[in-house]
């Protein structure tokens, strides 16, 4: 009688999710500032960074996802260093390309670094899209 009354009274207890870590590179302290400002910073982790120094320190850390906005001529070193670095050799990592449109030097780059290209507004959309929990398993975030 005794265990039936306990196991009556035993309520579940919600364990917290963990929030997507992010991490947010730019060349330009506003231009990442603007990106930040797009996000729920309710739902993510976020490293931001604005320099080649700072990201490699941040690539010591582990990030669920990357989203680049830099210029061309510091996105294949970039990348370069993120891909090298262990906890980001799998994540998934966004570049976005509008100022890369007309620079012929970086055909096949990002494909050969399995970077994403997209706009600004497919970025943030793609972002807030991984933070989001599935219903059916929520360990489980998709990108696409």
């Amino acid at each position: 009688m005794l265990a039936s009354a306990v196991n009556n009274s035993l309520q579940p207890i919600p364990l917290p999710i963990p929030k997507t870590r992010l991490l947010l590179v730019s060349d330009s302290l506003d231009r990442l500032s603007a990106l930040q400002a797009g996000l729920n910073y309710g739902e993510f982790d976020i490293t931001g960074v604005c320099s080649f120094e700072e990201l490699t320190v941040a690539c010591h850390e582990h990030h669920d996802m990357v989203a680049l906005d830099v210029s061309p001529a510091q996105i294949a070193p970039m990348l370069k260093l993120i891909r090298a670095s262990a906890p980001h050799t799998a994540v998934p990592v966004l570049v976005e390309a509008t100022r890369l449109k007309n620079d012929f030097n970086l055909t096949g780059l990002l494909p050969r670094y399995r970077a994403m290209p997209c706009s600004y507004n497919e970025m943030l959309a793609l972002v807030q899209r991984r933070s989001a929990p599935t219903t059916d398993d929520l360990t489980r975030r998709g990108m696409l």
